[in-house]
């Protein structure tokens, strides 16, 4: 799986290009903790070039979205195909993580999110 990093405002976006799988989960969380100790708190998951996830991503996602909400951030992911939100609605992971059908309107509402975090410092 192929990790594309790039930011819009102050929202980190990960595009990832592949199959989340146990092979490739490790790398992510591992990139994720870097951001998050450089106190980048609002993560995006563009998932719209994942044809495949299996419980190891999922994991990963899950424990992402474990280590942000402690540090007062927030995941979201967006673009997920339909096999993809499938896994995350059979396992309730979408209860957990917000999930949004693109990426623009997943910029958009943690911009918004970083917008109220920022007034309320």
């Amino acid at each position: 799986m192929d990790i594309k990093l790039e930011m819009d405002n102050d929202v980190i976006i990960l595009k990832l290009i592949g199959s989340l799988v146990a092979s490739s989960a490790a790398g992510l969380k591992k990139q994720t903790v870097k951001l998050i100790e450089k106190k980048y708190r609002f993560i995006l998951l563009d998932l719209g070039k994942i044809d495949f996830i299996d419980s190891s991503g999922l994991g990963a996602c899950i424990a992402i979205n474990r280590d942000l909400v402690a540090s007062l951030g927030t995941l979201a992911c967006a673009g997920l195909n339909e096999n993809v939100q499938k896994v995350f609605r059979m396992t309730r992971a979408d209860q957990k993580i917000l999930i949004f059908d693109d990426r623009h309107a997943a910029v958009n509402a943690l911009t918004e999110m970083i917008a109220t975090a920022d007034k309320s410092s």
